[in-house]
This record gives structure tokens, sequence and C-alpha cells, in this order.
């Protein structure tokens, strides 16, 4: 996949953790020093979401443009019905452009530009229809996030090492129940920057609370394992994609893949 959305993701990754280790150290013993330490622990969790959203929205734009300029410079690929119903905005495919690729970049980019991609069922409708069947985001890929040595109980209920002892009829059991944990999980995350931007994180009478750093890095692993995962899984399937609708491997170059 072409690097710059994970590039871009990773530039305000650090942003939000720079944000959290500034914020960890200033006083809070009196309560506008408290108020402002937690507003800027907030503000770090906004930026995590930001930076996830981002990424997709990127990437999305990214494979849109591939799979048009592929079709473009390969006009004999057949590609699945559901593709001619994107609709790009006209202006930006009738600009002049010295690269093919920018051409349909920008069209893709136009046509996301007013869009956001917080929710994991937003991904799914995104990204799915590009994958393989048993290759969809997330439930067909949970089992190999779950061996990984960086998962973590908060995502998926159970522990790598807990995990992987297990006999199968229990990792069927265990991974269907991650299903829902894992889901769980980045539902409060995308909520509470919901709840920071729409209501000042005052959902009902006064702000929630939020007085640990080390919460908002939870938050940011929890968001940089996601965001990895799903990169790998993109580059992967998306290639595999245009192998499928018949692209030949300069066609797949020329794309960035």
């Amino acid at each position: 996949m072409p690097a710059t959305a994970l590039q871009h993701f990773q530039q305000d990754i650090a942003r939000a953790r720079a944000i959290v280790a500034h914020a960890d150290p200033l006083p809070h013993a009196a309560a506008a020093e408290k108020l402002l330490r937690s507003d800027l622990l907030r503000s770090a969790w906004m930026f995590a979401v930001g930076a996830l959203d981002a990424y997709f929205c990127d990437a999305y734009t990214d494979i849109i443009a591939a799979t048009a300029s592929s079709k473009s410079r390969q006009p004999a690929i057949a590609l699945p019905e559901w593709v001619y119903e994107v609709r790009f905005p006209l202006r930006a495919i009738l600009e002049e452009y010295d690269n093919q690729n920018w051409r349909w970049r920008m069209a893709a980019r136009k046509m996301m530009e007013r869009e956001n991609v917080i929710s994991l069922s937003g991904v799914q409708t995104l990204f799915n229809k590009f994958f393989r069947r048993g290759h969809k985001f997330f439930r067909d890929l949970l089992d190999a996030w779950m061996c990984r040595p960086d998962a973590r109980i908060r995502l998926f209920g159970v522990s790598r090492a807990d995990y992987m002892a297990m006999t199968d009829p229990d990792k069927r059991a265990a991974s269907e129940a991650a299903s829902d944990q894992f889901e769980e999980r980045f539902r409060t995350i995308f909520q509470r920057r919901h709840d920071c931007i729409h209501n000042c994180d005052r959902p009902r009478m006064s702000p929630q609370p939020l007085d640990k750093g080390g919460t908002v890095l939870k938050v940011i692993q929890d968001i940089n394992f996601l965001v990895y995962r799903c990169d790998e899984h993109i580059n992967a399937e998306f290639r595999q994609f245009l192998v499928d609708v018949g692209c030949l491997a300069v066609t797949i170059t020329q794309a960035g893949y």
C-alpha cells in the first residue's frame, strides 16, 4: 500500500503521545490545575481517535484510487459491479494532472473529505467488500491477532498465553467472546471521543473523570494495535483483489501495490 496513510498515522499518534507526556507531570492539586491536566489528557484521546479516523479514510482513498487507475490502465480487467457504484466528484476527475494515479487519488480524496470512519462497523463496510471470504474484518482475523505477543486482555478478554494453551473447542468459544470484547473496547474508546467533542466530556452534569495518563496511553496502544494489524491486512488482501480481477503485475506495481 502507498505509505502515506500509515506515515500520517504514525505522526499523528506520536502527537497524541506527546500531549500525554506533557500533561502527566503537571500539577493537579488545585481544582483548576486538575481540570486543565484532564483536558490535556482528553485532547490526547481525541487526537488518537482522530489519527485512526484519518488513517482509515486515507487507506480507503488509496484503494479506491488504485482500483480506478488500474481499470484505466488495463480496461479489460473485470471489476465487481459494486465498484461502479462509487461516486467520484466530476470536477476532480476532469482536472489536469501530470500523474494518472494523482487524478484518481484526488477524486477519491474529495469523495472522502467530509466522511469519517469512527466505528468498527464503518471500517467493515468500507473494506470487507475488497477481501476474500474467510478474510473479513474482524472476526475472521481474531484468532491470529489473539496469538500476537502484543495482544492485550483488555482487547480480547483473555491473555495470549491462556488462549494458546486452550483446546480447539475452548479456543472457538474464547474467540466468540473476544469478538464482543473487541467491539466493546473500541465502542468505549469512540464514545469517549464523541463525548469530548460534542459536550466537552460532560454527558450528564459533570465532566467524566480522566486523571491518569496511563489510561490514555492504553487507548493509544490499542488504537496502534488496530491500525497496524489492519494496514497489514489491507495491503495483502487488496493486492490479492487486484490479482483476482485480472490485473497484470505491471498494473499492480503502477497502482502502488
